[in-house]
């Protein structure tokens, strides 16, 4: 929302006879997630646990001293994989 529509929002909640209690329960829902809020940290989460497991599996290759397959042959092998 840009900064005028915020300002109108306001301007009409402020010209509303609302009471305490309404107060709070419209305080509570606008602080409450949502349902994208809620998919984005699901998503934010898978995206962090596979980033460690890359980055511990480089480093066990590191201790080991494996070599890792480079992208473009991981690339190359999905290819052949669809060509089956």
């Amino acid at each position: 929302m840009t900064t005028v529509a915020l300002n109108n929002l306001w301007t009409y909640l402020n010209g509303l006879s609302l009471k305490q209690k309404d107060r709070e329960w419209l305080a509570n829902k606008l602080l409450e997630p949502t349902e994208v809020d809620a998919e984005t940290k699901r998503q934010q989460e898978f995206v962090k646990e596979s980033l460690t497991r890359a980055i511990n599996e480089v480093r066990a290759a590191k201790r080991e001293g494996r070599q890792l397959t480079t992208l473009d042959d991981f690339i190359e092998e999905l290819r052949a994989e669809e060509k089956v």
